[in-house]
């Protein structure tokens, strides 16, 4: 197989891109589809026109969703390891009485 084959030919805001990525083609049309979408709806509530405003707008938005997301992983992370911590400390005290 070709260097070629990993490529994948997506559509991103009326542009064709060749994007080579890992997680395959499926994946890599995800990721394009969700650029897309979030660059139309960009579009959709500005006045602007600019691509590169576009995609720097929605660049924003995604990045605010990652960080979120990010924010909450954490949380969730801090809040099962605590209560894993207790749960131990619980199987301490069963198992020395």
């Amino acid at each position: 197989m070709g260097r070629d084959s990993n490529l994948t030919e997506v559509e991103i805001y009326g542009q064709t891109y060749k994007i080579r990525g890992a997680g395959g083609k499926e994946y890599i049309q995800q990721l394009a589809d969700y650029v897309d979408k979030e660059m139309k709806e960009i579009s959709d509530i500005t006045d602007t026109i600019d691509s590169l405003k576009v995609a720097i707008l929605a660049a924003i938005n995604i990045a605010d969703e990652y960080f979120k997301t990010k924010k909450e992983f954490e949380r969730t992370e801090r809040v099962i390891s605590e209560k894993i911590e207790r749960l131990i400390q619980e199987l301490e005290q069963v198992t020395v009485a």
